[in-house]
């Protein structure tokens, strides 16, 4: 077990260098907030959301994220606002985000069409514990390290353009590289919208794409909403080469499903398969769960699509 959790924790290093250290979700399709700050307030009511997400169930020191946010308009329809807490764990390292978003929604026609524009200023308390660090030789002096603790700065920006049944978005979340802790600036975009057959059944596809200097990857899903209340779907995740997009080798995949519980609460529940990197014997599976609660309701015709955002 050791040397199979030195092999995952190495691994996560490696992929952590490589510029991809911003946490990521399977239900990015509903926690858009994380990534782009202009997405506080398009929703148009209040709300609380939460994801958490555990990767390599069962292997100690295996990756673990929790997410609390808040966002809602102020005062007027102009003006979003919001606060995010994002928790990341990964063997010895753990990053705590705390962040305020604000955005500004521009209506473009009559057809509510609009243009956000979102600021994100913040910080990340970063946290290194030696103690976490096993190794084969004892007194290994490769490894004997002070505990590390640093409090990093953090400022983004976010333009989201939304439609009721459509959005695109694109977002730098975080300006300030630190370089000393291999962070780098991640670009994203995000993109989807929902497909109406009848009352009873929409389509929503969605796509995430994400961009540091040195890694590229991209997020693809689709879901299947019954009744306005059921949803179930697949996902589809991986870095951009010619070799994954070829074999698709290294794949993520996942299943998502999901339920609106009245008007105020939703639940959402995603299992995330093995990627074939590291499936040889092992159910290194990945659990995430999707909770959010709106304080307030407008009318049925006004939230039904954006509610699916």
């Amino acid at each position: 077990m050791k040397k199979l959790f030195l092999f995952l924790f190495l691994s996560s290093l490696t992929w952590m260098v490589s510029g991809q250290q911003e946490s990521s979700f399977s239900h990015y399709m509903y926690n858009h907030q994380a990534i782009n700050p202009g997405y506080v307030g398009a929703r148009g009511v209040a709300n609380f959301t939460s994801v958490l997400r555990s990767q390599w169930t069962g292997i100690e020191g295996a990756p673990l994220t929790q997410t609390l946010s808040y966002s809602g308009p102020v005062s007027t329809k102009n003006i979003g606002f919001g606060l995010s807490v994002i928790n990341d764990k990964i063997g010895p390292i753990s990053n705590t985000s705390f962040n305020i978003d604000l955005a500004y929604h521009l209506r473009l026609n009559r057809n509510d069409h609009r243009l956000a524009v979102g600021l994100k200023a913040g910080v990340l308390n970063y946290v290194l514990n030696p103690d976490m660090i096993n190794t084969f030789t004892p007194n290994d002096q490769a490894f004997i390290l002070d505990q590390d603790r640093k409090l990093l700065p953090n400022v983004g920006f976010g333009f989201y353009y939304y439609t009721p049944k459509f959005y695109l978005g694109a977002a730098i979340p975080q300006m300030i590289a630190h370089e000393a802790y291999q962070l780098e600036r991640h670009f994203y975009l995000i993109s989807g919208g929902l497909i109406e057959f009848s009352e009873n059944f929409m389509l929503k596809p969605s796509m995430l794409l994400k961009q540091t200097k040195s890694v590229a990857g991209y997020d693809l899903s689709v879901m299947a909403i019954f009744n306005q209340t059921f949803w179930i779907g697949g996902q589809i995740r991986n870095n951009f080469n010619e070799d994954t997009f070829r074999s698709f080798a290294g794949t993520g995949t996942s299943a998502l499903l999901g339920i609106h519980l009245g008007k105020n609460f939703s639940l959402g529940y995603s299992y995330g398969f093995p990627s074939s990197i590291i499936n040889n014997g092992l159910n290194a599976t990945t659990h995430e769960v999707f909770l959010r609660f709106d304080l307030t309701t407008k009318s049925q015709t006004i939230l039904r699509s954006p509610r699916f955002f």
